[in-house]
């Protein structure tokens, strides 16, 4: 399973499932739910750095909320005279009775019936709202230890925490690790594991890739994918990764790429850049960011710079 790095107590779905020192961490729901932490978290994030909010491609779900709104016509009587509606009517209403010249309009003529006026009326809508899938994927080789790991999922934190509020909490957390082969995990293992081993980019969205397409996912949610990685890879070419990639885009909201520079190799491109730059992904700025960050001297405000830039829309 991998040595485990840092304890951040967040529930969820999926493989290898942990114990925990706190066996209620994360399986509530509501006001004690982890959830509702990480959602002021959030807020807190939003407000204080003002991240942007990103376009989602208005695939909706309903749910169990209601509005009341004047959506409702009603002729005769109601709340609220809708003028337009109501002049059309009369206007129907006198054409059929040869009141009207249509080169000289009297309006002092116009006979106005109690079934002209058309009213709104109140009515109880329910509430549909957009709903996400994000993935998480994240490198756990073992030039990933320490720092970068460490750099990487706080800025996954930061950014499921950002999205909760987006989507009003409807948003579900998909967690993939990879070396040489990547597998889906819970929550808690996400956040806490550490492994060795080389490098398979490829892998991890082969297993996205498999997911999304096995469980239909692109036709009812809005779907992301974030990633963080060193940029090594046995592919130095990214033939595979780039094949899926492409598929990736095909469905994609947004797919946000954190490339950690090791301090021995800040100035030298990793495998990834390279065969990213050469790809014609990299063009398609609303779907696809990358973002390069040295690992040293990683702070909260610079991990809040590199959330802003694989979000943004411009």
């Amino acid at each position: 399973m991998g040595d485990i790095i840092e304890k951040i107590p967040i529930g969820g779905n999926g493989e290898g499932q942990g114990k925990d020192e706190n066996p209620q961490a994360g399986q509530g729901k509501g006001e004690h739910g982890i959830e509702t932490e990480v959602y002021k978290m959030g807020k807190s994030l939003s407000e204080k750095f003002q991240l942007p909010n990103l376009r989602d491609k208005g695939k909706k779900i309903p749910t169990d909320e209601y509005v009341f709104d004047l959506t409702d016509r009603h002729r005769g009587s109601g709340q609220f005279l809708d003028k337009k509606a109501t002049l059309k009517r009369i206007i129907r209403t006198n054409a059929a009775l040869g009141r009207i010249d249509s080169e000289n309009i009297d309006t002092s003529r116009l006979i106005v019936g109690p079934q002209d006026k058309v009213y709104r009326v109140l009515s109880r809508e329910k509430v549909w709202k957009s709903q996400a899938v994000v993935f998480f994927l994240r490198d756990y080789s073992g030039s990933m230890s320490g720092n970068p790991t460490k750099t990487i999922v706080a800025q996954h934190m930061m950014i499921y925490s950002w999205l909760l509020v987006q989507y009003e909490k409807l948003v579900i957390p998909r967690f993939i690790v990879h070396d040489t082969e990547a597998r889906e995990v819970s929550a808690d293992d996400y956040f806490k594991i550490s492994a060795g081993g080389g490098t398979d980019i490829a892998s991890g969205y082969r297993e996205i890739n498999k997911i999304v397409d096995g469980e239909n996912l692109a036709r009812d949610y809005n779907i992301y994918v974030f990633q963080g990685t060193d940029g090594e890879d046995s592919d130095n070419k990214g033939k595979d990764a780039i094949t899926e990639i492409e598929k990736i885009m095909g469905y994609v909201n947004r797919m946000g790429v954190c490339v950690i520079r090791h301090p021995h190799r800040e100035e030298r491109e990793s495998e990834f850049e390279q065969y990213a730059k050469n790809s014609n992904f990299t063009d398609k700025k609303d779907l696809f960011r990358i973002y390069i960050m040295p690992i040293k001297d990683v702070t909260d405000e610079k991990n809040i710079e590199a959330v802003k830039a694989l979000i943004a829309q411009d």
